[in-house]
């Protein structure tokens, strides 16, 4: 009788006793999970940095983080975990809905946490090779996105091993995506290619969308992991700006933070393993008005196999993507799921720990 009691104290003590204020309980989530994209000058289609702005649209945010609409995160967390995720818990959810529910307290200004800053500056300091793109206007009409490819020569004389990468948009309220791509073969001047989706030529080493952070390759003391910019190459970017931004200017930069002189690294490698409908995998037809399922795989690999991240790409036809290895003891290795695809919401996805896919596996 007592234990009952005593719960049921605890019960109505928590009900009535924990009701979210902006201040202490909304606030923090906002600016750690909605600002990067949602503040002035970002991306976002609005902002949400300050009280007002929250209270206004409490009913949308109410909408979108209980539908799991926002934040954006396409890969499904009961399937495979990455770093950087940026997800709200069911705690979070449920704070959010109970403050709007109980009137949208401020709470005590005294216990805001402090505001994030958004700028171009870098987080790594001096950068030792910057590539920035010639001054481009976008060319996306009010019902077309502008793709384009710009490949800029290194300048590099010497082979460079890279610890870290990082994209400053020039323009972040339109630069929806940035992929990077080192191509041994480039051209010793700059070259500005329309229509194009992706670099074709190179290696892709990075993949940048708002709120991305730099990636830095992991070091422990007995590896110093990273990528090779070989002299003489180029560095490949591949822009997206999304339809609405017509006319507007960008100069976008890459910044590359190179590892001493002469540094062994283990190498990292960006490999196409399956690629439907483009060489070297094969072609496919989807019949009009039908939803066809399709599956591929490479394999069985000859050598081990480490992962560091995923890249999951579909277009605008894909509707849900699910990738795994099967190993030789038929054992079932989880890569990614994405239940329900959107273009608009592509990424590269970092496990928090290398994968390991053993050798024969498929």
């Amino acid at each position: 009788m007592k234990r009952i009691l005593i719960i049921l104290v605890f019960i109505s003590s928590y009900v009535f006793g924990q009701s979210p204020n902006y201040s202490e309980d909304i606030a923090p989530i906002i600016y750690n999970k909605c600002l990067q994209c949602h503040h002035t000058g970002g991306i976002g289609p609005l902002s949400l940095e300050t009280y007002p702005n929250a209270v206004s649209n409490a009913g949308l945010i109410q909408h979108v983080v209980s539908t799991g609409e926002m934040p954006p995160w396409p890969p499904d967390t009961n399937y495979q975990r990455f770093a950087y995720e940026n997800i709200l818990s069911i705690d979070e959810i449920a704070k959010i809905t109970d403050w709007i529910t109980a009137g949208v307290p401020l709470g005590d200004t005294n216990l805001l946490p402090q505001m994030p800053t958004f700028s171009n500056n870098s987080n790594f300091g001096p950068a030792d090779l910057e590539i920035q793109i010639p001054t481009y206007s976008s060319t996306a009409t009010s019902n077309s996105d502008d793709y384009v490819c710009i490949s800029i020569p290194s300048g590099l004389l010497q082979d460079r091993q890279v610890r870290a990468i990082e994209v400053i948009p020039g323009n972040i309220e339109i630069v929806h995506h940035v992929l990077v791509a080192i191509n041994e073969f480039g051209s010793p001047s700059t070259t500005i290619t329309p229509n194009c989706m992706a670099p074709m030529g190179g290696d892709q080493v990075y993949t940048y969308a708002p709120g991305s952070l730099p990636i830095e390759f992991p070091v422990n003391s007995l590896n110093k992991f990273g990528i090779e910019i070989p002299a003489n190459s180029s560095i490949e970017l591949g822009m997206h700006y999304p339809e609405g931004t017509f006319g507007q200017l960008d100069s976008t930069k890459v910044k590359f933070y190179f590892y001493p002189q002469n540094t062994i690294i283990r190498e990292i490698y960006t490999e196409y393993l399956i690629t439907e409908g483009l060489p070297p995998g094969p072609p496919f037809s989807i019949p009009a008005n039908q939803i066809t399922q399709m599956s591929s795989s490479y394999g069985p690999i000859i050598n081990d196999m480490s992962l560091m991240s995923i890249f999951p790409h579909m277009h605008l036809l894909g509707k849900d993507m699910e990738c795994f290895a099967v190993t030789p003891t038929n054992d079932t290795i989880n890569l990614i799921r994405i239940n329900k695809w959107d273009f608009e919401w592509q990424g590269a996805y970092l496990y928090k720990k290398f994968i390991k896919i053993p050798a024969g596996s498929i």
